[in-house]
């Protein structure tokens, strides 16, 4: 999609739900009151995206993704948690959802 073509998805959405990373950064473009939901790693946390929300008056919500393993198997491989699968659980989210108001 072209940025043009971005920044009118956001301006018309409603909601948006996403995994934390850079798209995220469109939210810019939502209208006030818009509700985010932001999904993160149970071990990669940052507020960029909560910061920018509050700056142009969304309604913003965060889910931690679960680790099923118990512990991080990425880390196995390489300690940069910004690089992990986000494992949702399902429930979890229609609950947000619905105490969001979505549902």
């Amino acid at each position: 999609m072209s940025v043009t073509e971005q920044a009118s998805l956001l301006a018309n959405a409603k909601v948006v739900i996403s995994p934390h990373g850079g798209g995220l950064t469109n939210l810019v473009f939502c209208n006030p009151g818009t509700k985010v939901i932001e999904i993160f790693s149970p071990n990669y946390i940052y507020s960029c995206y909560w910061l920018i929300s509050n700056l142009v008056g969304l309604e913003y919500y965060y889910l931690l993704g679960e680790n099923p393993l118990g512990f991080s198997f990425h880390e196995l491989l390489s300690p940069n948690h910004r690089l992990e699968d986000i494992f949702v659980n399902i429930n979890h989210l229609l609950e947000l959802m619905k105490f969001v108001g979505i549902t």
